[in-house]
């Protein structure tokens, strides 16, 4: 049975194909469309982009279809099922709740057969599920999810955080904060046995107003206010993470499973997981697109029922051969090395990372979702000292002291670091040993931890293959890595997108495939040996 399953009529468009309970291929909307998060009501009623590439990259047209799933995300729109009919015809379609996307995504992502929890913040629902013979049932809401996230929400706005994705952006703004606040939050915001979680307006709104500080300004010049903002966030965060380990916890005790798996936009969030972990343990299972795009996944997967089979890995995208390739970069009249031995490749990128150059590294499927996965990154080596000012400074555009992900080697992760690196497709932080941090200097934040992200050989190959060969030439466990776009731009998708970004912002360099291309035209040709 051949399934479409597409997400995201108000934002975060995506599309993702099953084939008999399993996904072969998933695209977001907006890497074609070019706007960061786009909805498919804004594109003409369908994400028609994404649907084509999905359909492109499973070598199927849309009359091979068996089934349409669509995300009921609660945002409705006039004539939605008169352009899906334009497209689809008699093809049969069924909706689905969000939440129950997101808990089937979950569900395959993890080995785990207990509940699933899912945590929304733009549904404000945290609600969980059975799996019995592999198909999903609901349990049960958590009674003051609303409230919840109506506190967050609330919080957000006294920080001045954007109210788009306000949980994620107290998550970004806990960075560089200790948890301070915890105990006056608690007061407000706390777990009952009884009745789940108890939200006490008044008293938050009193504790918000005590600060005699503009914290809503988020670009004041006072250091005192920043660090303030900063900490309320950490602290709220940290919070949120014990009501949530809270609620799992009870869903776990009442339905008698050794673990829970996690599912939903909440767990996209760093700080949120590394909590989550010292909470709950290393035996952290989550789906592997937490985000809002990760539901087509779950949509496809939906008519399978107990014979959805496990999402083992994320390259579900486009991908292009050397020919393709080729006719870009010559018509983009580029002067570029064409390296058909593939060791070669690997010591000509680690000679450039070595001397502190940012690569953008383009290779196989691109990956889907909204996080750097080896496949379309941009790469620097953190024992340079200037690291955190290229890729945060000059190339993101961001604040110095912004987390930068480290994709580890397989083979030093463990070593390096004093936690287990955890899930390919979970980003958290985690202590670095001594001994290894003036190697990983540019990527450690205030606490002497690194975001860690931890590629295996068959979910990113190229990449870990590239890891394990720098390791062993300079005996740096890690590179940095961020996603190949520009600020404010979706990830490239095709080799146009990647020059377009590579020659439009601070990356010096660009390995596509086996072609290699710096700015510097000449400088690559001094190096070939």
């Amino acid at each position: 049975m051949k399934v479409l399953g597409i997400s995201g009529r108000g934002r975060d468009a995506a599309a993702a194909i099953a084939v008999d309970g399993r996904v072969i291929a998933a695209a977001s909307e907006d890497s074609f469309t070019r706007v960061p998060g786009i909805g498919y009501s804004n594109t003409g009623g369908t994400p028609a982009a994404a649907v084509a590439a999905c359909l492109a990259t499973a070598g199927l047209e849309a009359a091979d279809l068996d089934a349409l799933t669509v995300v009921d995300d609660g945002v409705h729109a006039d004539g939605d099922d008169t352009a899906l009919r334009e497209i689809f015809g008699d093809l049969p379609i069924r909706a689905i709740d969000a939440l129950h996307a997101d808990a089937i995504q979950a569900a395959a992502s993890s080995r785990s057969v207990g509940p699933v929890v899912v945590c929304s913040g733009d549904r404000a629902a945290i609600s969980s599920y059975t799996q019995q013979d592999g198909d999903l049932h609901k349990l049960a809401d958590v009674a003051g999810a609303h409230q919840l996230m109506c506190a967050a929400r609330a919080i957000a706005r006294s920080l001045g955080v954007a109210d788009q994705d306000f949980c994620r952006g107290l998550d970004r703004l806990s960075n560089g904060a200790e948890a301070e606040f915890v105990p006056q939050l608690r007061a407000a915001v706390a777990w009952s046995d009884a009745t789940g979680i108890v939200v006490d307006q008044q008293q938050l709104a009193a504790l918000l107003a005590s600060f005699d500080q503009p914290l809503a300004n988020a670009h004041s010049m006072n250091v005192r206010v920043q660090q303030t903002r900063r900490a309320i966030a950490a602290s709220f965060t940290c919070l949120l993470a014990e009501l949530l380990r809270d609620a799992a916890e009870r869903v776990r005790s009442q339905s008698g499973a050794a673990s829970v798996v996690l599912g939903g936009q909440i767990f996209g969030n760093p700080r949120l997981n590394t909590e989550l972990r010292r909470l709950i343990g290393d035996d952290l299972s989550q789906a592997v697109v937490p985000e809002a795009s990760g539901r087509a996944l779950g949509a496809a997967l939906a008519p399978a029922g107990a014979d959805r089979e496990r999402l083992d890995g994320v390259a579900l995208g486009p991908a292009f051969s050397d020919t393709d390739i080729k006719k870009t970069l010559d018509s983009c009249r580029l002067e570029y090395v064409f390296e058909p031995d593939r060791p070669r490749v690997l010591k000509r990128v680690s000679k450039m990372l070595s001397q502190g150059k940012v690569v953008a590294w383009f290779q196989g499927p691109m990956a889907f979702g909204p996080r750097p996965m080896g496949t379309r990154s941009v790469l620097c080596d953190p024992s340079s000292r200037y690291a955190r000012h290229n890729v945060n400074e000059y190339l993101r555009q961001v604040p110095l002291d912004e987390p930068l992900p480290v994709a580890f080697a397989p083979s030093a992760a463990a070593r390096c670091l004093t936690t287990a690196a955890g899930s390919p497709f979970v980003v958290l932080d985690a202590d670095v040993k001594s001994e290894w941090r003036e190697r990983l200097t540019a990527a450690l934040d205030w606490r002497q931890n690194v975001r860690v992200h931890a590629p295996r050989s068959n979910h990113a190959p190229e990449l870990c293959e590239l890891l394990e060969y720098h390791h062993d030439r300079t005996g740096v466990p890690g590179l940095i890595e961020t996603n190949l776009a520009g600020p404010g731009e979706p990830i490239a998708c095709t080799p146009r997108e990647a020059i377009k970004t590579v020659y439009s912002s601070a990356i010096d360099a660009l390995v596509i495939g086996r072609f290699i291309l710096m700015k510097d035209y000449w400088l690559l040709q001094a190096h070939v040996d």
